[in-house]
């Protein structure tokens, strides 16, 4: 069975130059053609990847990829015409996992896809499997227990649900909307100086243990489990 992308872009001639390209690759391509069309083929098409125009009319790609982010973790790769920086953190923040800025060659856009597609398939845990595991850390998600090389190490139900969601993908940026429903908060009962508490208690709490330095705060976006210097 051919592995499925869905590309949303209110242009035609955008959505023709992504099929082509991705079914010379051997990807099934199906289309919509703005925000409603893209989530009503989320839900019944079950795509692979999405491919998501970001400045489309309403709901633009912001819009809709925060609403497939509340049910799934599905490569989210943003085309956009905009460079701004602040461009590829806005993009983060809804929850997407790329950026690309149109125009892009075949090559490239087959490659990015690609490669979206072989990191979902490493970082996504069995749906039998009860541990989650990233460095020396290992999270029992039957016993609630964090083991930091072998030592346990306690952790109350907000550091747990925190926890668990940041090592479901350890490298992914999840903002902090994310993390609040992941521990049962809300907006309008809880602050980010109260998400940079829990954090900070569980990066003292795994580093006192022997573990290695955890969760980045993202300025702007979120939290992430491990950043690209994480070390003992």
């Amino acid at each position: 069975m051919s592995t499925s992308v869905l590309v949303v872009d209110d242009n035609q001639d955008i959505r023709a130059f992504v099929r082509v390209a991705l079914e010379a690759e051997g990807y099934a391509v199906t289309e919509a053609v703005d925000g409603d069309d893209a989530i009503k083929s989320f839900e019944s098409d079950k795509p692979s990847l999405i491919l998501l125009d970001l400045t489309m009319g309403q709901p633009d790609g912001f819009e809709v990829c925060r609403t497939i982010r509340k049910t799934s973790t599905v490569p989210i790769i943003m085309l956009t015409n905009r460079v701004e920086e602040v461009d590829e953190a806005m993009c983060l923040a809804a929850g997407a996992d790329d950026y690309i800025t149109k125009p892009v060659s075949p090559r490239i856009l087959a490659l990015r896809v690609s490669n979206q597609l072989r990191k979902q398939a490493i970082d996504a845990p069995s749906d039998s499997s009860t541990l989650l595991t990233a460095e020396n850390l290992t999270l029992n998600l039957e016993s609630h227990e964090l083991l930091v090389g072998g030592s346990p190490v306690s952790l109350t139900r907000i550091e747990f649900d925190f926890l668990t969601l940041l090592m479901r993908n350890p490298k992914r940026v999840y903002t902090r909307e994310q993390v609040l429903e992941a521990i049962g908060g809300s907006a309008e009962y809880s602050s980010d100086h109260l998400l940079d508490t829990h954090a900070s208690r569980l990066r003292l709490k795994i580093k006192s243990a022997g573990g290695p330095r955890v969760i980045s705060a993202i300025r702007g976006v979120g939290y992430r489990l491990m950043s690209g210097s994480s070390a003992q």
